[in-house]
């Protein structure tokens, strides 16, 4: 075969990326299947276990006083958006509870993701979860963290095995987890995790462990997403991020999740006012190059090596 003409192959290369940012952001996604008239933000979800379909987006109530979570989940409900994560040591499941149950969207619409604190004393934490949420079943259960006995976690991943085959667990994952405790799982697991929820951001993600993840198809999902202050730097202020939003007539926040999604995780994000979440939630209309991807990728080593010279 003869070599096409370069004006041919140029035609064709850029015809190839206009698909590619055409079909972007669409992968990985589909639409999810609840849409109700008056709904302002339309999520898709990801199969996560077989027949178990999760929105890329849930909101986060962690770290919220009851009346502040309260507000972030009704907003979010009025949306129209319903991935929901909490958790036992937030100390504020039942006003999640009672914003769910006043906010009159039918149980089987909603994704609520909750976590057990560690590996002790798990059946009692799963019991206390479905109380306080006032629900029969949960649709994510986690292991919160794997310490501080984390020897225990094989035989805690069983009573987690029980109540999902019961169907009171729709799917079960962990938090937190990195390859060795994982491994640990793995090594009993009649039932392997859905989801391995770990802080991940443009400037902090720990590649080892998403790869692991991916190697045995676990979904990471990503807390933190908009960085933690100090902890992972100033995602807002970083003038490489800054750059690819104005490219794209976005904010850097919604950079930030878009990143996330396009490489096939889901995210649980916080956010106040329901205007902010309608916001961050508009990821869906854009898509970063290969390129953009690149540079953002490389972020976190920037910004450890810039840290190293102070």
């Amino acid at each position: 075969l003869k070599e096409l003409p370069a004006h041919l192959v140029a035609f064709s290369g850029a015809m190839a990326a206009a698909f590619t940012a055409w079909l972007l952001p669409m992968l990985v996604f589909e639409l999810c299947p609840v849409a109700r008239a008056g709904d302002t933000v339309r999520i898709p979800s990801m199969e996560i276990a077989s027949g178990v379909h999760m929105p890329v987006l849930s909101i986060g109530t962690g770290g919220l006083e009851s009346q502040a979570a309260s507000t972030i989940v009704i907003n979010w409900l009025g949306l129209g958006a319903y991935g929901i994560d909490t958790a036992l040591i937030y100390r504020n499941q039942q006003a999640v509870g009672a914003a769910i149950n006043a906010s009159g969207v039918p149980r089987k619409d909603l994704f609520i993701t909750t976590k057990i604190p560690g590996c002790m004393q798990a059946k009692a934490s799963i019991e206390s979860d479905l109380k306080q949420l006032g629900v029969d079943y949960i649709d994510l259960l986690l292991i919160h963290f794997p310490g501080p006995i984390s020897a225990r976690c094989p035989s805690t991943w069983g009573v987690l095995e029980d109540y999902h085959a019961k169907g009171v667990l729709k799917s079960i994952g962990v938090s937190n987890f990195q390859t060795k405790d994982l491994e640990a799982i793995l090594n009993v697991a009649k039932v392997k995790p859905a989801v391995n929820q770990i802080e991940h951001n443009i400037l902090h993600h720990d590649d080892a462990t998403i790869a692991f993840c991916q190697k045995h198809i676990i979904k990471v999902e990503a807390y933190s997403p908009l960085g933690r202050g100090n902890h992972s730097g100033d995602i807002t202020d970083n003038k490489a991020i800054q750059g690819i939003a104005a490219a794209h007539n976005v904010s850097t926040y919604q950079v930030a999740l878009r990143w996330i999604l396009q490489h096939g995780h889901i995210v649980t994000f916080q956010s106040s006012s329901q205007a902010h979440q309608a916001a961050d939630a508009d990821v869906f209309g854009f898509a970063l190059s290969a390129a953009e991807l690149a540079a953002l990728d490389g972020l976190q080593n920037a910004s450890a090596a810039s840290a190293s010279t102070l």
